[in-house]
């Protein structure tokens, strides 16, 4: 027990995902069911407990029998070095990592549950109906070296091993200007809490597709178009209908841009500091 009241931020979904855990390999399992039953542990002995999304605290909240009462639901906050303004330093990051323009853009770590084998599938067939000339950048550390040896197969088996770049962990500094650059950024996760990640990509001023789960929809708003992380042809339609209609991507990037001003670091702190004042 600890002599100061404590307090407990639930980062990560998927622990508490049961869909997740039992698609993800054996091994894996157990450090699943290690890290819920130490959430539900910390949310019990905590004297208030932080989510991230409403998502969040209404998929976990019933799993970790505690009183309602001590939970709120506290955003996150961007970083305001995504912006449009960082396309100026695009082509040198694009030239540094070997990709060319276009390029459509998903940024996320290598774990099955980030769905980039139905993002190439449905690439592959969204390239057949767009210019062939188009490349689909993947950005991001490869934790799980099986997951992505199955998306490079994926590619060849699709025939475009060519045309998907997956170039790795991307510096945080690099990242605003390869966001920037991309024509169109794509969101595939079907488990996330707050993730960054997507509305970076809108900040950016990117028009922006995502999965419809988890808390994608309530962040996103009506600034992305939705798909179902699991069906590549739906994944296949939105790029086609925004690579042929410039009057929709102009007004997705617009409304994408609208909806991040509604999270901010400031926002994030008062709110904390209250709760932290009701503790005092």
């Amino acid at each position: 027990d600890s002599p100061r009241p404590q307090v407990l931020i639930f980062q990560n979904v998927a622990p508490f995902d049961k869909d997740v855990v039992q698609r993800s390999a054996i091994s894996r399992r157990g450090r699943f069911e290690l890290l819920r039953k130490l959430g539900i542990v910390s949310a019990r002995l905590a004297k208030r407990v932080i989510f991230i999304s409403d998502f969040a605290r209404d998929f976990i909240l019933p799993q970790l029998g505690i009183d309602a009462a001590k939970v709120r639901r506290i955003y996150m906050g961007r970083d305001l070095r995504f912006n449009p303004e960082a396309r100026a330093g695009s082509d040198a990051i694009a030239a540094r990592l070997g990709i060319h323009h276009p390029y459509f853009l998903s940024v996320s770590q290598f774990y099955f549950y980030k769905n980039f084998v139905e993002l190439v599938i449905g690439f592959a067939r969204a390239r057949r109906a767009i210019s062939a000339n188009v490349e689909l950048v993947i950005a991001g550390e490869e934790h799980e070296k099986d997951y992505a040896e199955l998306v490079r197969r994926t590619a060849v088996r699709e025939g475009v091993a060519d045309c998907v770049r997956m170039v790795g962990q991307v510096p945080y500094t690099d990242l605003p200007a390869l966001y920037a650059g991309a024509e169109l950024f794509v969101f595939p996760s079907a488990c996330e809490n707050f993730p960054n990640i997507l509305i970076e990509g809108m900040a950016s001023g990117i028009p922006t597709i995502s999965s419809n789960r988890a808390s994608m929809p309530e962040l996103a708003g009506d600034g992305a178009c939705y798909f179902d992380p699991f069906e590549p042809d739906e994944i296949a339609a939105q790029i086609v209908r925004l690579w042929h209609d410039s009057h929709a991507r102009e007004d997705l990037r617009r409304r994408g841009l609208a909806r991040c001003e509604r999270y901010t670091w400031g926002q994030t702190a008062r709110e904390t500091l209250r709760l932290f004042e009701e503790l005092v």
